[in-house]
């Protein structure tokens, strides 16, 4: 049976929760054809960011990431974490180099913005949590399970710092692509399975 939405948001002037289900996800919900009975699962993305970068000299590359934020401390469900999981893995390229250090490995991708083909290195699906609704009303931020401070945020979020590990600076694995790295964190592992 498809699931009840759940998700709210806080009104900026009174402090109330209401439905951010949009019409079109109301009428998908609501669809006999579409039920999860008949095996269709969805979810949205909540945030992709992109990033352009260029270093030394003329070299460019955009770096890319998609974000899953959940309030008050919750968790994906079951058969989101799953989805997500499925989807980090297909987009993904990561591979070994000769050091035998993990690799985020960079593609050349066409881009109808820039109208050429551009260099994208895809970071992965990372798990946001507050304890509340944001980084100004939480008493905590989490980030792939890890608390990390308002400053933190909004430097992974400028993809300043290695979403995979932000305690390191973004610039440190994009000029040593050699170097040795804490293995991919499994995005979900903190949660049990239902």
């Amino acid at each position: 049976m498809t699931k009840k939405f759940s998700v709210q948001y806080t009104c900026a002037h009174c402090g109330g929760q209401t439905s951010a289900e949009t019409g079109f996800g109301r009428w998908m919900r609501n669809h006999p054809h579409l039920h999860s009975a008949k095996g269709i699962v969805r979810t949205d993305t909540d945030h992709t960011v992109l990033r352009f970068r260029n270093f030394h000299g003329d070299r460019s590359i955009h770096l890319l990431m998609d974000i899953e934020v959940k309030e008050f401390g919750s968790n994906p469900d079951r058969a989101q974490r799953s989805l997500l999981m499925l989807k980090h893995q297909l987009i993904s390229n990561n591979g070994r180099n000769v050091a035998n250090a993990v690799t985020r490995c960079t593609r050349v991708l066409k881009s109808t913005y820039d109208g050429a083909d551009v260099l994208v290195r895809y970071l992965g699906t990372h798990l946001l949590q507050f304890e509340k609704t944001c980084p100004t009303d939480s008493a905590w931020i989490k980030w792939d399970y890890q608390e990390i401070t308002a400053v933190q945020l909004a430097k992974l979020l400028a993809i300043e710092l290695n979403p995979y590990d932000p305690s390191q600076e973004m610039d440190e694995i994009l000029v040593d692509r050699h170097a040795t790295r804490r293995p991919i964190p499994n995005l979900f592992a903190g949660i049990e399975s239902i």
